[in-house]
């Protein structure tokens, strides 16, 4: 997984990164980028960070939910993981086990994308996993839902309702060329459907997704939350209409017009990705945010790729930033990798996964309680 697809997503953010711009080169297998430049030119506030790798999903029927993702336009993916791993990957995803266990996973791209940070980790767990649904609503505190941008919003919701996919309403929010939907995908998850430019996709197509615009993160205190994220890099900040109409909040599946204090909040680098952060003010749901451990059906997560992910976690522990655990190389198995994931704790309890090259370390035995450690890798 570090050898190959890791090293893909980090090529493309340090060409993003790059002040030229230009096209990077297909990376070559078995290889890790060298990042030390970068690193060096670094403010030593900096933490890094390069762009958004993937968000994270879990699902209860993995091959039913990869033919459902092939059909919004999500027809290549990234396999071959390991389907249980080192007793640190599990205490990097707050799990209390020896070793977790997949049924099966992959990370997903969308075709023809128009930015690199459409990707999902679509995983089904098998030790542990918790059934329990995702949220209800996009007003939920948390990561509620991802927006996909579409070419012919028409087009698309006609043929989702033909495969039987539930909308939040039964027309979209706006006029053509400047409306938005929600759907659930088949285990309940909130996707945003947008359209920001006339109709013109191609009629012969059943979707027209080409990229997402933005992954909706909802907070509890607004102020608290983009001085949080300004401090990971996201300083482009952009205020959202603080008031919404009853039809449009009907869209969003809520009954009342709603009050929100929010922005999409960007990097000022890589690959400019969007979180669009919203305290809501009116209707307010206090239920929390997932939970630990990360094994649920549900956006849970999102990848974020730094230059170098020990410095990273070291700036960010002297400011007292919270972390789920420590470090774990990542994520051949053996323990040895030269690349490795943590997990920050935001202030509404939303887990960033931070991912990058690390020092070279020691592998870590099991766990005296522990069997011996046992990789079992996905059938060919």
């Amino acid at each position: 997984m570090k050898k190959i697809l890791y090293p893909l997503a980090l090529a493309l953010s340090v060409n993003a990164f790059a002040d030229n711009h230009e096209e990077a080169p297909e990376p070559e297998e078995m290889t890790l980028p060298d990042f030390s430049a970068m690193v060096q030119m670094l403010p030593e506030d900096d933490i890094g960070l390069l762009g958004r790798f993937h968000f994270a999903t879990g699902t209860t029927d993995f091959d039913a939910a990869r033919e459902f993702y092939r059909k919004l336009g999500y027809g290549t993916s990234q396999g071959g993981f390991p389907l249980t791993n080192t007793h640190q990957m599990a205490q990097a995803l707050g799990m209390d086990v020896c070793q977790y266990e997949l049924v099966k996973g992959e990370v997903l791209m969308l075709d023809d994308s128009l930015n690199s940070s459409a990707a999902i980790d679509l995983l089904q767990w098998k030790i542990p996993f918790d059934d329990a649904p995702p949220y209800e609503l996009p007003n939920h505190i948390g990561m509620a839902y991802a927006a996909f941008l579409t070419t012919d919003l028409a087009a698309d919701m006609a043929y989702l309702k033909s495969e039987g996919v539930e909308f939040l309403s039964d027309e979209p929010y706006g006029i053509p060329g400047d409306r938005f939907a929600f759907f659930r995908d088949p285990e309940g998850i909130l996707y945003k459907l947008m359209e920001t430019a006339p109709p013109h996709g191609d009629p012969e197509e059943d979707m027209h997704i080409v990229a997402m615009p933005h992954l909706g993160i909802n907070v509890s205190d607004f102020d608290t939350s983009l001085a949080y994220y300004k401090r990971l890099g996201y300083t482009n900040v952009k205020p959202l209409p603080e008031t919404g109409t009853l039809e449009e909040a009907r869209a969003y599946g809520l009954d009342q017009p709603f009050k929100i204090k929010g922005a999409d909040i960007s990097l000022g680098r890589g690959d400019n990705n969007v979180i669009r952060l919203v305290q809501w003010i009116e209707p307010f749901n206090p239920e929390p945010a997932y939970p630990p451990p990360i094994n649920r059906i549900g956006i849970d997560r999102i990848a974020l790729p730094v230059a170098h992910l020990d410095r990273a976690v070291k700036i960010l522990k002297d400011e007292g930033l919270e972390f789920l655990s420590e470090v774990a190389p990542c994520c051949s198995g053996t323990g040895e990798d030269e690349f490795g994931i943590v997990h920050l704790i935001d202030p509404d309890g939303v887990f960033l996964e931070l991912i990058g090259t690390i020092d070279k370390r020691k592998s870590e035995p099991q766990p005296a309680h522990c069997p011996p450690l046992e990789i079992k890798m996905p059938a060919s």
